[in-house]
């Protein structure tokens, strides 16, 4: 659709909204079957023009979906040669900040227990002891150290039976797909938690 029938497109809808919500703020209240049949036509064509709305904007954008979709696939394929070979490199980069890792805290476990056995002893001065071991706690882990490596706080899953009820969510589409099949209660539920049930809606035709 070109930009020009676009425009008119929607100077088009536009009107027939203004039209339909001019109609309808003039009724307050239905209270004969005469408004509520004049309120009905005036819901079925404002649903017809929502189905209209929606059916011109998939004829427009899904071209571009499908575009959009070609260029992803294309991407993950030019892409998957670089990203395994950065996954590979990450892994040696890995096993080498967990090496230094390694040496820093058995170096720190030296000092902590030479600290620990010196200070038993009595030989010397507490303070004098602790700062020296404190220094060499510093060049231990100035010595063991790497660049770009900081820790960040993240999470698993022990056990999710355990976990508290405001950090989980409902799946509603699969509770609808179960009503739609015709389930009337969740199985595996030893007490009721989801209660099916039966509303009024209003059908516009």
């Amino acid at each position: 659709m070109q930009a020009t029938s676009i425009t008119r497109f929607q100077q088009e809808v536009t009107k027939k909204i203004q039209q339909l919500v001019g109609l309808l703020s003039m009724v307050e209240v239905v209270t004969s079957e005469s408004d509520k049949a004049m309120v009905s036509a005036a819901i079925r064509e404002g649903k017809k023009l929502v189905k209209h709305v929606g059916h011109v904007r998939k004829a427009i954008t899904s071209p571009m979906q499908e575009e959009i979709k070609r260029w992803i696939a294309k991407e993950k394929e030019l892409l998957a040669p670089d990203e395994k070979a950065i996954r590979q490199a990450d892994q040696l980069i890995q096993q080498f900040n967990e090496q230094v890792a390694q040496q820093q805290q058995a170096s720190l476990d030296r000092i902590a227990q030479a600290e620990h056995v010196q200070l038993q002893e009595e030989s010397g001065d507490p303070v004098q002891i602790r700062q020296q071991h404190d220094f060499e706690r510093r060049v231990a882990i100035a010595r063991h150290s790497t660049d770009g490596v900081r820790k960040v706080w993240t999470f698993a899953i022990d056990d999710l039976s355990e976990v508290p009820q405001e950090y989980l969510m409902l799946n509603e589409k699969k509770v609808r797909e179960a009503i739609r099949s015709g389930e009337r209660h969740i199985p595996g539920l030893a007490r009721p938690g989801i209660t099916i049930f039966q509303k009024q809606q209003i059908v516009y035709r």
